[in-house]
């Protein structure tokens, strides 16, 4: 798959679970983390799962706090696991503020 479709497949992804994303360097997507502006996700290709199919390429995901400039968590999922993104990283945070307060 050439650069420029996967990158397109990766931002097809994210927008078909509502995640509105922006290009950035590094050759990954950005977005706000709904109901924490504070935080940002950023997805990338990780790899693939040798000899599956397409559906277990793995999507490599940050999450960073835009305030303190450190990544609270990071994780890779395959495809077929992306629609629990926003739920996972919106635990994530909340566990995180309520671990620094």
């Amino acid at each position: 798959m050439t650069h420029l479709k996967s990158f397109q497949k990766l931002t097809a992804i994210a927008n078909e679970h509502g995640i509105i994303c922006q290009p950035a360097q590094n050759e990954c997507l950005i977005a706000t983390l709904p109901g924490y502006d504070d935080f940002i996700l950023a997805f990338t290709w990780s790899g693939a799962i040798e000899g599956q199919s397409s559906e277990h390429e793995l999507i490599a995901i940050s999450i960073q706090d835009i305030a303190k400039q450190v990544t609270v968590a990071a994780w890779q999922i395959p495809t077929y696991l992306f629609s629990s993104v926003l739920r996972q990283a919106q635990m994530l945070v909340k566990a995180h503020l309520e671990f620094i307060s």
